[in-house]
């Protein structure tokens, strides 16, 4: 059975050979033909040209401006290479009795040629010209109806050629029938193939070569094969659409022709109007340069009358020259017999520039030498514009093309198959040849988590349901590796609304996705110490809050640091210190904590630790045992070694805790709890705190509505002269009449409004409200000297603008400056010791006095004394009240007077309580002294009483 089916298929397979060896034999044979014929028609494209070239040569007889003997040397050439066609292709498609005809039409040519230039050089009679231009219009005419006569038989012979070449086609279509029949199936599928492929394209070209043949120039075969057929009818559609074109052309020229030599012959006057007529400048010169002849056109350009140029030299008259220009194209065209071109800007007349292009065509005379020249200038300027337009934009077009990283693909949904660009393909590091066009070279390379989105996103866009096909997915390249790819496209759709092909484009979107990814990495992280910002820190609490609330024994807890003292490590050392500083501080909690927790940093110097699956407090407390000790040992940062300490707040999840920021801020609160302990330790966060944080704020809204309300007042506290016992000042002491609490002291107030920024308009009313009440004492009791008053001003006051605040109150109130007296303390001086300064240099000069409050309790040295300008010294009450109980304390306050005194300072003793205090002070030459031994704070009812007692003395 074998042995049968194996001679069988060997049958099957000799008939086939057979067949296509016979098919190949009469398809090889067709072939031929056609390629002869398509010869006869170039042959008749050469009749047709030679054709044209006699009727433009006979339409130009009468225009002298055209060189006739350029178009009869083509009508020769052309002549000769139709002569050499004939004669290698006699047996094709004519007799021998054409070559005959040929040599006829080549003497007529040449008669043709010598009565032409007996036309040309003819200078007699008027009559004699007319006979030899008839006579060279009937030698041009027998040339036409000649090659007419051989268009005609050519015609006739290809029409047999074509028959006979369809009878070759016959013979292959019976012998692909028969083969078909005995190859049953699979002979009658190659037939069908062979007869679409093969007859219908045959079956065109003859229908083709019928209708060219009937006279239907312009037909085209509908063909679009890619294989000879298609090239062959893509050619013949060339040649079709040439001979129409030409033909048509022929006809116009020919009729546009007549009508010129019918109104030429009318009139010489008409070729004189028109000479004048002619928009674009020309001239004719002779041989000397002389402008014989030039039209309205030219005059204008050159901005002068024909009458002006007309018999003058070109040079001469245009540009004051008395030798011809140099590359004058006039002179070029004398020398060398030929028309010539140049482009050139030209002013023009008005002073206006323009491009200009020019031409010489040569006039000659009857021995062949070139007599007079013809310039013809065109106006180009917008043809030079559209240029440069077409230039730029061209650059543009092909900077956007290599500029262009897009991909092309276009699906053809009817036959499945998908168009890839060389980009495409490149994008995914393949060359041409190892992608297929077919839609699993893109769908097999998309990521599995990808790809049905990208199919739900086609799919969409092709039922209609969204304007634009996109999407963004991930696609494996020849290396391997994923790549982001953004693909676009837009669906073609039948009338029934129905998708039959989508196209588009496919970008490499990598380091895009990779940038969002560092931005979303940046958006979520510190970027000095690129531990995790408050943001993901928040976020990451949030998870553990819900974690927290499904399951009951689960708990966490979150650590709130700041640093001790960093601000004096960047103010002493610099920022980029301070930077470097955290970066270490980051390293080392990362070394506390557990895999599972996080360190984040929350800006500035503070940090914060979330503390996973918390047992017990101690896990918590020990974390924060930790990183004081690693905290403990010294940072080298830039040469530089730093002490750094952290005061850290604890606070641990329970189930009042709904937010994230709630827990944040109980942590914090119990950081700043630490920080007033002393720093560098942990504390760990509880209600109490944050009832005081609550009372705070509360007070801190009370004081600002206090501003509002005018609930402060000042109270007066005298200060006396020692040795007069006469009251020489008061200190102005601010209180505070709060509406619930009642009479505060400063103490209670002071610190918040200093940290809230409120102590500015506190001051200023302080400094307004005291200088006016001190200033109507002193007119109202003629005090001898005037009365002073000392204003207690805050470290704030060195960062904001006090000096004109202070001119502004002594201004509204009319106070002597000299009167005014301002104290500050130690710890304010060496903290702001630039600011200060300059502040108080500035305060000097307006004839501010200064004084040091609470001397002895800051830095305790007189050394800074030398830099500020200060007038005065308060010893602080602590020295004082030791006096009588610590002989030391004596020592120290004598020690204090003594250098003062050493250094013009005058000395304030505060806090005098007892008569043996004030006799100590007395002794040690002390000028003035406050206590409650003479006084205690008043308002200023009382002190008015106490002034209108005259209690001037104790």
């Amino acid at each position: 059975m074998r042995q049968k089916i194996i001679l069988y298929l060997f049958a099957i397979f000799l008939f086939i050979t057979s067949g296509a060896v016979l098919a190949t034999i009469y398809i090889s044979n067709t072939i031929s033909s056609l390629s002869r014929i398509i010869e006869l028609h170039q042959i008749e494209d050469r009749r047709n040209e030679l054709v044209y070239q006699v009727q433009t040569v006979q339409s130009d007889l009468y225009s002298l401006h055209t060189p006739v003997n350029r178009d009869l040397d083509s009508i020769v050439s052309n002549m000769s290479r139709l002569e050499e066609t004939a004669d290698n292709c006699t047996s094709c498609h004519h007799s021998a009795l054409l070559t005959d005809r040929l040599i006829k039409v080549q003497s007529l040519v040449n008669a043709y040629k010598t009565a032409l230039s007996y036309v040309v050089t003819f200078s007699g009679k008027q009559d004699r010209l007319v006979r030899l231009k008839l006579e060279s219009i009937q030698i041009g005419d027998s040339i036409l109806s000649m090659t007419g006569d051989m268009s005609s038989a050519a015609g006739k012979r290809l029409h047999d050629m074509t028959l006979s070449a369809m009878k070759e086609m016959e013979e292959a279509e019976k012998t692909l029938a028969i083969t078909l029949i005995i190859t049953l199936i699979m002979g009658v599928l190659a037939a069908v193939n062979l007869m679409n492929s093969v007859t219908r394209p045959v079956d065109e070209l003859v229908k083709a070569t019928r209708i060219i043949a009937s006279g239907d120039f312009g037909y085209n075969i509908p063909l679009k094969e890619k294989a000879e057929f298609g090239e062959l009818a893509r050619n013949f559609n060339i040649m079709s659409n040439n001979i129409r074109d030409f033909y048509e052309k022929i006809r116009r020229e020919i009729a546009e022709r007549r009508h010129t030599e019918e109104s030429l012959a009318n009139s010489e006057k008409f070729l004189n109007i028109m000479f004048d007529s002619i928009r674009d400048p020309f001239c004719i010169v002779d041989r000397n340069f002389t402008i014989v002849r030039a039209n309205n056109a030219y005059a204008e350009l050159k901005g002068k009358s024909t009458n002006e140029m007309v018999g003058r030299k070109c040079h001469e008259i245009f540009y004051n020259r008395h030798n011809v220009c140099s590359n004058c194209i006039v002179e070029t065209t004398f020398k060398s017999t030929d028309t010539c071109a140049t482009e050139k800007m030209l002013n023009v007349a008005g002073g206006q520039r323009m491009w200009a292009e020019s031409y010489t065509y040569p006039i000659f005379d009857e021995l062949g030498n070139v007599s007079h020249v013809i310039e013809y200038t065109r106006d180009i300027t917008d043809r030079k514009n559209i240029e440069n337009a077409l230039r730029e934009s061209k650059e543009r077009y092909e900077l956007s093309a290599r500029g262009a990283n897009d991909g092309l693909w276009d699906w053809n949904l009817k036959t499945n198959e998908v168009y890839y660009s060389l980009r495409w393909k490149a994008m995914l590091g393949f060359e041409e040849k190892h992608i297929m066009n077919n839609p699993d070279e893109w769908f097999s390379r998309v990521h599995p988590g990808d790809r049905s989105p990208l199919e739900n996103a086609l799919s969409a866009h092709m039922n209609g349901m969204t304007a634009q096909f996109e999407s963004e997915h991930r696609m494996l390249n020849k290396d391997g590796v994923y790549i982001w790819v953004l693909s676009r496209g837009v669906a073609v759709r039948d009338s029934a609304g129905k998708a039959y092909r989508i196209a588009g484009s496919q970008t490499d979107i990598t380091g895009r996705k990779v940038s969002e990814e560092q931005l979303q990495y940046k958006a979520l992280h510190d970027l000095l110490t690129d531990l995790p910002n408050r943001l993901l820190f928040l976020d990451r609490m949030q998870l553990f809050l819900d974690r927290s609330r499904r399951y009951r024994n689960y708990t966490f807890g979150v650590l709130f640091l700041d640093v001790d003292r960093f601000k004096n490590i960047n103010d002493s050392l610099g920022h980029i210190v301070g930077d470097k500083l955290l970066i270490s501080i980051a390293r080392r909690l990362k070394v506390c904590v557990r895999p599972g927790d996080t360190v984040a940093r929350l800006g500035g110097d503070e940090f914060a630790i979330l503390c996973d699956d918390v047992s017990s407090t101690n896990d918590v407390k020990g974390l924060a045992e930790r990183i004081h000790e690693e905290m403990s040992v010294p940072f080298t940062v830039m040469g530089h070694e730093v002490f750094a300490s952290t005061s850290i707040g604890i606070a641990i999840s329970n189930s009042d805790y709904t937010q994230p920021e709630q827990l944040l801020r109980d942590a914090d609160t119990a950081m700043y709890h630490a920080k007033s302990l002393g720093k560098a330790c942990h504390v760990m966060f509880d209600k109490s705190m944050h009832d005081r944080a609550v009372a705070l704020l509360q007070m801190e809204t009370d004081l600002r509505r206090a501003i509002e309300r005018s609930e402060f007042s000042i109270y007066y506290q005298p200060i006396l002269e020692v040795e007069t016992k006469k009251i020489a000042g008061f200190e102005a002491l601010l209180r505070w009449n709060h509406p619930v609490r009642g009479l505060l002291m400063p103490n209670e107030f002071i610190r918040l409004s200093e940290e809230t920024g409120l102590i500015i308009p506190m001051t200023r009313w302080v400094l307004n409200e005291a200088c006016r009440q001190v200033q109507q004492w002193n007119r109202q009791y003629h005090s001898v000297p005037p009365l002073t008053v000392s204003v207690n001003i805050s470290g704030v006051h060195f960062r904001n603008n006090l000096l004109m605040e202070i001119e502004k109150a002594l201004e509204e109130t009319d106070f002597d400056a000299h009167n005014l007296i301002l104290e500050v303390t130690e710890s304010m001086l060496m903290d702001n010791a630039e600011s200060a300064a300059v502040l108080l240099t500035q305060l000097r000069a307006m004839d501010v006095k200064l004084q040091i409050d609470d001397f002895g309790t800051g830095y305790s040295s007189l050394s800074y004394l030398h830099h500020f300008p200060i007038d005065a010294l308060k010893i602080d009450r602590s020295f004082i009240r030791m006096m009588v109980v610590d002989k030391g304390n004596i020592e120290i306050v004598r020690t204090i007077i003594t250098l003062a005194h050493n250094l013009g300072i005058e000395v304030i003793a505060e806090g005098v309580e007892n008569e043996e205090q004030l006799r100590l002070l007395s002794e040690m030459k002390c000028k003035y002294v406050q206590g409650f031994l003479f006084s205690k704070p008043l308002d200023s009812k009382e002190i008015e009483n106490l002034l209108k007692k005259s209690l001037l003395t104790v």
